[in-house]
């Protein structure tokens, strides 16, 4: 990820945490993701549905995250579970966008 831009955003928005820069690195990832998927699935996969459609696929990532971090080898499925908490993440930016 471009530290240049980050160090921007988080100047251009005024913000003061360090721990914040870590977050816009997440965000701008999410980002990446969303327009990626937008790209292979197409416009009406989130319009169909709408905000209902969303808080489905939001139900089954977190009954996926209960599920494997109730799991004994939790610590060797790390990579879905970063995958499945950033999948959250877009999702509520997305339902966000709907409303």
């Amino acid at each position: 990820m471009d530290e240049k831009l980050i160090e921007q955003i988080y100047d251009t928005l005024g913000c003061q945490e360090e721990q914040t820069k870590a977050i816009i690195r997440k965000v701008l990832k999410d980002i990446a993701l969303f327009d990626k998927k937008q790209h292979d699935y197409g416009p009406d996969n989130i319009a169909k549905f709408g905000v209902t459609g969303v808080l489905v696929r939001s139900s089954d990532k977190l009954e996926r995250l209960i599920n494997l971090y109730n799991r004994d080898d939790a610590p060797s499925v790390q990579e879905s579970i970063e995958d499945s908490w950033q999948d959250l993440s877009v999702y509520g930016a997305i339902a966000r966008v709907c409303i």
